[in-house]
């Protein structure tokens, strides 16, 4: 047989009226849907620009690409629900192409060159309903396991389901139909011959009669469908969301956009998100990306702990309010309550699927609700004035910088110039391991670290101020820049290249966020070095600890920074020590409770995060299967040390804190 014998007929079966009336639905459905487009683009395009890094969206554009297609942030916590989207979107996708190819040989080669067949004949016709029809079937598979498993969006899985049925159902008649006169063999169309056999024997006349109005239903379900898509809230995001994904990198992991307040006072510019004219167009974007799958909110500490923050209603209260209403966002969307309950921890950023950024609308929010509105929890006014003060939130002295060291051999940055000796690395101490009785003991150990591995540091000491980190949490930027201008002049005037932190909202700070203020500085997380220096057998561990250790994740080490590893791998190189994992770890790590500002707020007993993070570590550490040995939660971070401790302490738990470097200074042996 000829190979241009080898295609079908597009509208076979379909008279010219209804011919008519199909491209009369598609130019309907087509307008309908262009108007819905541009809407949402108008929508986008009227709010703030933003600065395309194009550098940045090029270098995480396949990365991105190859996230998006196989699903990986929903793949990697849920299988099925991953191959559940992957089943899906890969299906529509191919669908679609198929669709446009069907469109091109019709109305392009067909009707306008007058090429029949064009190209859609022989081997190429063949693969094609092969493919088609193979991944037809697997996007049913999806939209079945979609709705045995969805709650919402059951409407749209069902009508797609429809459309997926009953185009099937129209190519089973159309090759039954046909019969022997089919120029190809039935096997290359699979599902359809599959739907084909309920036909076989039934008259041609009958099969003719219902395939044709089945053909024009599926047809009016499929236009109806793609003319509803860009006003269906839950559904328009499979317009968005590969948009929003590529530029997802505009907002680096750990890292607020930095603001010129003082001009932004003087020229009575707004400061944070105050009104719906403040978004920018990446917040918009966000915003219709959103499909309410609650996956943001499944994994918030704050709403699991009982309170009212929900991320997913920020992102879904601020889509729903009117882009040209002029009453303030806060009070009329969002409530107080809310934006002040957030601990910053990113599992709602991490754990969208869309790249969807809740946590920025918040702390946007909190900026404008503390620099422009004055309206804040009152015990973060007496923090404002420790800053104000002393330089910390603590409202501490600068000469109890140094009280951590006492008996320790320990050079200050200006003794060290003075002396005309070289310093490798800058210890920076932090607020919480110098004025915290308890995390002393965090810094202490540490330093008998270095000194065993012969490392060459030194500390600022009374010179050392915060990072300014809570402050800039809270909403306070103005104090935090003060803070880092500080900071930053006094590590230039000591010449410092390499910082060594104990807390990782230090070493997120001063290596992400104090490059906007000319401090660009190597920063190395303790849990890092001490990996790095057992690494190269500058620090041996002679001596066994037998526990066993449940390992809690510092959000801003782990999701803000991407360090999962490191903590894991020193405390398995430890003798005698078990390593156990909590449900909740690395990615879907839950938070302590004290980020965002939230250490200096007291928080309504029942609704603790550090104590449903404790019963999480209790779980874990009752599943081992050691017979003996002392029961640890290890962790990498002061205030997750504080959290944690609180959270012991109050469900009079048999379980020891212990930061890493503890340990480590532990099974060095000798003096501690």
């Amino acid at each position: 047989m000829r190979p241009e014998l080898v295609t079908r007929e597009v509208f076979w079966n379909i008279a010219p009226a209804g011919r008519v009336m199909f491209y009369l639905m598609a130019i309907a459905a087509v307008a309908v849907f262009g108007y819905g487009v541009w809407r949402q683009i108008a929508r986008v395009m009227r709010a703030k620009p933003v600065d395309l890094s194009w550098a940045e969206i090029r270098a995480g554009a396949w990365r991105n690409l190859v996230s998006l297609l196989l699903n990986r942030t929903i793949a990697r916590r849920n299988p099925l629900t991953g191959w559940m989207h992957r089943l899906i979107m890969w299906g529509f996708l191919t669908l679609f192409i198929g669709t446009l190819i069907v469109a091109l040989e019709y109305d392009v080669f067909q009707v306008l060159l007058g090429r029949r067949p064009g190209f859609w004949f022989g081997n190429f016709f063949l693969v094609f309903e092969l493919v088609l029809d193979s991944m037809g079937a697997l996007f049913l598979g999806g939209l079945t396991i979609a709705l045995w498993r969805w709650t919402g969006m059951r409407h749209m899985t069902l009508w797609l389901l429809a459309i997926g049925i009953t185009g099937f159902a129209a190519e089973g008649m159309r090759l039954a139909a046909m019969g022997t006169d089919l120029a190809y063999s039935p096997y290359w169309s699979p599902i359809g011959h599959i739907f084909a056999a309920p036909w076989r024997g039934a008259g041609v006349e009958t099969i003719r009669w219902c395939h044709a109005t089945l053909w024009m239903l599926h047809a009016a379900a499929s236009l109806g469908w793609v003319a509803a898509l860009p006003y269906s809230p839950r559904v328009i995001h499979v317009l968005t969301a590969g948009v929003n994904v590529l530029l997802g990198d505009l907002r680096p992991k750990g890292r607020l956009k930095t603001v010129d307040v003082e001009a932004a006072f003087e020229n009575d510019q707004p400061l944070g998100l105050g009104h719906a004219t403040d978004l920018t167009r990446k917040d918009v974007l966000d915003l219709i990306s959103c499909t309410e799958c609650g996956r943001c909110e499944a994994n918030c500490p704050a709403h699991g702990s009982g309170k009212l923050l929900s991320p997913r209603a920020i992102i879904t209260k601020l889509r729903d309010f009117p882009a040209g209403e002029t009453r303030p966002i806060m009070g009329n969307a969002i409530s107080a309550e809310e934006i002040w309950a957030c601990t910053t921890c990113m599992a709602c950023v991490e754990v969208c699927p869309v790249s969807i950024d809740p946590l920025s609308k918040i702390l946007e929010a909190r900026r404008n609700e503390v620099m422009v509105q004055d309206r804040y929890p009152e015990t973060f006014g007496d923090v404002f004035n420790g800053f104000t003060r002393r330089g910390n939130p603590w409202n501490q002295h600068s000469s109890a910088r140094l009280e951590w060291a006492r008996g320790l051999e320990v050079k200050t940055m200006a003794e060290a110039a003075a002396a005309g000796e070289p310093v490798e690395y800058l210890f920076w101490v932090g607020c919480s391991a110098a004025f915290d009785p308890r995390n002393q003991k965090i810094a202490r150990s540490m330093v008998k670290i270095l000194h065993g591995a012969g490392v060459s540091f030194a500390v600022l000491g009374e010179e050392e101020s915060c990072t300014g980190d809570p402050a800039r949490r809270i909403g306070h930027e103005y104090l935090f820049q003060t803070q880092a201008r500080q900071n930053v002049e006094t590590l230039q005037g000591y010449g410092v290249r390499k910082i060594l932190t104990l807390c990782p909202h230090c070493f997120n700070c001063i290596g992400k966020e104090y490059p906007d203020f000319g401090g660009h500085y190597t920063v190395v997380h303790h849990t890092q070095f001490i990996h790095e220096l057992l690494d190269a057998g500058r620090v041996r561990l002679p001596q066994g600890i037998d526990a066993v250790a449940a390992y809690h994740d510092s959000c801003y080490l782990g999701r803000h920074n991407g360090i999962y590893d490191s903590p894991r791998e020193i405390l398995r190189k430890i003798p005698g020590l078990r390593l156990v994992e909590m449900k909740r770890s690395r990615e879907t790590g839950m938070c302590c409770g004290s980020g965002g500002g939230l250490m200096w707020v007291e928080e309504e007993p029942g609704k603790r995060v550090n104590e449903k993070r404790v019963q999480q570590v209790q779980e874990a550490l009752a599943n081992d299967s050691g017979e003996s040995g002392k029961r640890l939660v290890a962790s990498g971070c002061p205030f997750c040390m504080t959290m944690l401790e609180d959270g012991l302490a109050a469900g009079k738990a048999d379980i020891q804190d212990r930061d890493i470097a503890e340990l480590v200074a532990e099974a060095m042996g000798g003096a501690p």
